[in-house]
């Protein structure tokens, strides 16, 4: 199965949008747990409300930033829309995208969930980079729906539009990554896998709905993140 790297690529207006401190939010009804390529606990009384998600801005352990969406032109359709400002803006504790990945004959589409990892939080602060440590991981609770394919966890440093400088893993839920299990390319057949190494910065973290053959409904919130050492 061929997988173009494009899916994988984070948009310059989401880098801007979340570099000047935007926010934005989305709400909907039910939701199902999600456990990536083993996914799908029903939990339809399940909270939306992030642990780590205040008016848009994401704080846990030594990561804090705000957050954004972003896809490619025609890749999906994400509320909110974080070309310029998003839309609408994040409120309260709420951290989610609903829309619709576009299906394509070379998967192609996707979209991302994202957020700085080292932004002060006023309006207009540049987002730095924070130095991948040499041991420990990151453990990330989300809610998803429908539950039907595995999300993943991306982490980009200053260039991600270049394939070398984001590395991405099976979002396995409430289950802890290691920094070790994120590489280039990371589905199935992609390459080259280079994984992640100590002292790499990295300036952005993000959830990713891969594109299909066919159109992908999804709705879904980040609920906490959690920074192992």
């Amino acid at each position: 199965m061929k997988i173009a790297s494009l899916r994988l690529m984070t948009l310059s207006f989401g880098l801007v949008v979340a570099a000047t401190g935007a926010a934005c939010s989305s709400s909907a009804d039910k939701t199902n747990v999600t456990a990536g390529d083993d996914a799908s606990t029903p939990d339809a009384a399940a909270s939306r409300a992030s642990k780590v998600a205040a008016s848009g801005y994401i704080t846990t352990g030594p990561w804090s930033g705000y957050g954004f969406t972003a896809t490619d032109p025609g890749a999906a359709t994400i509320v909110p829309n974080c070309t310029g400002s998003c839309v609408p803006a994040y409120t309260s504790s709420d951290f989610c995208m609903t829309g619709t990945v576009t299906g394509r004959p070379d998967y192609t589409g996707f979209a991302m969930l994202g957020w700085n990892v080292n932004q002060a939080a006023t309006a207009g602060a540049v987002a730095d980079t924070w130095a991948v440590p040499a041991s420990g991981g990151v453990t990330v609770t989300v809610l998803d729906t429908p539950p039907s394919t595995a999300l993943r966890v991306q982490l980009q440093g200053t260039n991600p539009h270049d394939s070398a400088d984001r590395w991405c893993a099976a979002l396995v839920n409430g289950q802890p990554l290691a920094w070790s299990d994120f590489k280039t390319n990371c589905w199935a057949g992609g390459t080259p896998q280079n994984p992640l190494t100590p002292g790499t910065p990295i300036q952005q973290a993000s959830i990713l709905v891969p594109g299909l053959l066919t159109d992908l409904p999804f709705d879904v919130c980040l609920i906490d993140v959690q920074i192992q050492p």
